[in-house]
């Protein structure tokens, strides 16, 4: 699930989502419409947030052919 979907989901907007991650709310807001990747640190708030439903993998493109 992307970050965007769960967002939307649950209700949350990224300003509420950033704040409870301690990230800016452009940060999050970047990360939904693909510009920019969460760190390591960044990942493993978003992990613990969404208890698993966005994952690493979901901030990249299938890699299938």
């Amino acid at each position: 699930m992307t970050l965007a979907d769960y967002l939307q989901a649950q209700g949350l907007t990224a300003a509420e989502f950033a704040r409870r991650i301690g990230r800016s709310r452009s940060t999050v807001g970047r990360w939904c419409a693909g510009l920019r990747h969460p760190d390591a640190a960044a990942m493993r708030a978003i992990m613990e947030e969404t208890k698993g439903a966005v994952m690493p993998n979901d901030f990249f493109g299938s890699f299938e052919a």
